[in-house]
């Protein structure tokens, strides 16, 4: 039974949509034009894209990274940085403004804009606003008239003022503010020209919507950037710009430390020139004063003796010179941010190492600081991690001096046996050689930090860029957007999808007997016949010599007729009612009743429906002095109610007359039955015109009088719950003998072809 109502809801829904078929064409029509109207409005748009590689790089925590990625216990953490670095606000603020990028130019030929870029036709000098632009956008429009040139200032989509000038040289005074237009070539007629304003801080958050930047693969360093607009020739400025700004501030960043170590060598060898020029004057000065020529050769055995542990005695206070001024610089509360000098010579290999994680931490710290604050959770945990760096930096280097101090004087002690040798010379020879110490000292660590500084120099020259571009940024000319294909096929899609949604969305809501074959099935009595649609209002439809197609239906239901009244039983009671007011009960039940009078027949057409009676109103007889009366005084005479129909002689009607007050407990009483009694003698059908069974209980109690009864129906009128109330009577046996007859079908829904000079009802 589900699978046959789940059949016959499809046929319906697709009968729906063949009846309107000339929805479906009018929508593609108009879904089509209007695709076709916002094609050549909109204006085109691509896609332009940028590719670029990270270059790998060495740094605080490289290889312990590289070992969990290995494992894949780690994501690409660096590549995810540096797509945050690129999309940051800051980087784009200084894209945009290295290209002038603030204001946008567009001009609109026919109905599409089109962008001006890198040259429009004019730009505006802002002189003395008079309010700040806010976040709704600062328009001025620009168009050649009979009566000039109009200028036109708009806030959003409304005209707040129009100007006309004849030239543009000078300036314009509006109530935004002065503004001064430099026209960079003629204004062609037919053209408007737009120039949008906006605050920074909108631009940047516009600019920043449209730019995509996201890693091409996961846990790959290569990032792709795109974006889209209607000038792809901005785009590829913009996505070029933008990578140029990172390469330049990552190589800066990069460069930190070597410009630190370069100052500190500077800042050295500054002072070791000064000692180096006191060590060679005072030695000239001994000499010259101690009348001393050739004291070199007087102490070339010495030196050659002690020459291996003064070099070693010079290294060693070289590296604590080194380490004094890493300690002196460590312990300076002002330089608590600054980068450490590393690369000056420290032959401590620990020392190196923990130089080196603090710079490339504190760098790390550097980058990340430019897209968040001091309160953000990854900055408070890079502080805490550099504090504890930093102190370990300070407990090495202590380390690390008192190593070198050990070692210092276990050396001297070595020496001081050549000193002893040395005591024997003269007093001047061992004066000389302390100076000449101390010049070779001088000499030998300004050599060495002069070969520092040209090092520092190499490496600062030899920086490469951290990403490296694979695509250049380009326009892809497939991505051009509207396509006229796509919006034709978009809006042939919509013009049939909207009116079929649109039907069966009424099919839904419409809970009406509207489909005949479907109400045929689910009703469970036999059906007497299908009438058509009465649409001239007139209530008497069938008589004699009339052909038309309600007049034959009616003919049919009363051959029907004969089949469904009990054999045997003779001047039968015919029921006529319905589930609901309005459904044509009245109509059907006068009709039948002339039907069966042109068949010679004595019918007696009877009013019970005493809440609301249309008898008298179809066959325009009085409504007073009638059947109620009848009911309500024994006195009334069965005579004194019966009225002929005037339409045929073998028609009586018998008028329900005066509304009672209790019409329930009216048609309880016995006078009905002996009114009915007596007319089975007199007449071959009495039908008998009842109330609706769903609104009140007179039908039912008229029941144990009747033979059979007919329910109508209405086409598109009826509720379709109807049908279940009627089916749930008749399997409760509140009515017997029960056929139905479905009212209202339009035109040759009623299930038969009439023709051959059938008439129009």
């Amino acid at each position: 039974m589900e699978t046959k109502t789940s059949d016959v809801d499809l046929r319906k829904v697709l009968r729906v949509l063949l009846e309107h078929w000339w929805w479906f064409v009018a929508g593609v029509v108009v879904c089509v034009s209007l695709a076709i109207f916002n094609f050549y409005r909109k204006t085109p748009s691509w896609a332009t894209e940028a590719t670029i590689m990270l270059r790998q790089r060495e740094g605080f925590g490289g290889g312990q990274m590289a070992s969990l990625s290995m494992l894949g216990l780690t994501g690409n953490q660096e590549t995810e940085d540096e797509v945050i670095v690129l999309s940051s606000r800051g980087l784009l603020y200084q894209a945009i403004d290295a290209l002038n990028l603030w204001d946008t130019s567009t001009k609109k030929v026919g109905m599409r804009w089109f962008g001006e870029y890198p040259n429009p036709t004019f730009t505006v000098e802002y002189i003395n606003m008079v309010r700040p632009t806010d976040f709704i956008p600062f328009h001025i429009l620009v168009k050649q008239t009979r009566k000039g040139y109009r200028v036109q200032i708009k806030r959003g989509y409304f005209v707040s003022e129009t100007i006309y000038v004849n030239d543009f040289n000078n300036p314009i005074e509006t109530k935004e503010g002065t503004l001064f237009l430099h026209v960079n070539r003629p204004i062609l007629k037919n053209v408007t020209y737009r120039v949008t304003h906006s605050p920074r801080e909108v631009v940047v958050t516009q600019y920043r919507a449209t730019i995509n930047i996201m890693p091409a693969k996961k846990k790959s360093n290569v990032i792709k950037l795109t974006t889209r607009s209607i000038m792809p020739s901005r785009d590829k400025a913009l996505l070029a710009k933008l990578i140029e700004l990172y390469n330049k501030n990552a190589i800066e960043d990069k460069n930190l430390i070597a410009t630190n170590t370069a100052a500190f060598v500077n800042e050295r060898m500054e002072i070791i020139s000064q000692e180096l020029g006191d060590a060679e004057e005072a030695l000239s000065t001994y000499k010259e004063q101690n009348n001393i020529a050739d004291i070199e050769t007087q102490a070339k055995l010495f030196l050659e003796a002690s020459s291996k542990e003064q070099k070693e005695i010079l290294e060693i206070e070289t590296q604590l010179s080194l380490v004094d001024y890493i300690d002196e610089f460590l312990r300076d509360e002002t330089k608590n941010n600054s980068l450490i000098p590393s690369n000056i010579g420290l032959q401590d290999a620990s020392l190196n190492s923990v130089l080196g994680e603090y710079n490339s931490m504190l760098l790390q710290r550097m980058r990340i600081m430019r897209t968040a604050t001091d309160t953000n959770p990854v900055i408070e945990q890079m502080n805490a991690q550099l504090s504890s760096l930093r102190e370990n930096i300070i407990a090495t280097v202590g380390s690390v001096r008192e190593s070198l101090k050990i070692r210092k004087r276990n050396m001297e002690v070595q020496d001081s046996k050549y000193n002893r040798d040395i005591k024997s010379a003269p007093e001047r020879q061992r004066d000389y050689l302390r100076a000449a110490r101390q010049q070779k000292i001088r000499e030998q660590l300004y050599v060495y930090l002069y070969e520092k500084r040209e090092e520092n120099a190499l490496m600062l020259a030899a920086t490469t860029p951290p990403a490296k571009i694979l695509d250049v940024p380009e326009r892809d000319l497939e991505s051009m957007s509207p396509k006229l294909l796509k919006k034709l096929f978009m809006g042939g899609m919509a013009g049939v999808m909207l009116p079929a949604m649109l039907l069966y969305l009424l099919i839904l809501l419409n809970d009406k007997i509207d489909d005949v074959k479907s109400f045929e099935t689910r009703i469970k009595a036999p059906m007497l016949g299908k009438l058509v649609q009465n649409s001239s209002n007139v209530h008497i439809a069938i008589s004699d010599g009339t052909s038309t197609a309600s007049a034959e239906l009616f003919r049919l239901i009363r051959t029907n007729l004969r089949y469904i009244i009990p054999s045997g039983v003779q001047s039968p009671v015919i029921l006529v009612t319905s589930g609901i007011n309005g459904d044509g009960k009245s109509y059907v039940s006068s009709n039948t009743a002339l039907s069966l009078a042109m068949l010679g027949k004595k019918v007696a057409l009877v009013g019970l429906d005493v809440r609301k009676p249309m008898l008298a109103t179809y066959f325009d007889l009085s409504t007073k002095g009638h059947l109620t009366d009848y009911l309500a005084e024994p006195d009334v005479k069965l005579d004194d109610i019966i009225v002929p129909s005037g339409m045929n002689k073998n028609l009586d009607i018998i008028p329900c007359g005066t509304i009672p007050p209790n019409p329930a407990e009216l048609l309880q009483t016995e006078r009905v039955d002996e009114l009915f009694a007596e007319l089975r003698k007199r007449y071959d059908y009495i039908i008998v015109d009842t109330a609706p069974l769903a609104l009140v209980s007179d039908t039912y109690q008229l029941d144990r009088i009747a033979d059979m009864t007919i329910v109508v129906f209405r086409y598109k009128y009826t509720p379709t719950d109807m049908i279940e109330y009627v089916n749930n009577v008749i399997e409760q046996k509140r009515m017997h003998n029960v056929a139905c007859v479905l009212n209202g079908v339009k035109g040759l829904r009623a299930g038969y072809g009439y023709g051959y000079g059938m008439q129009q009802d």
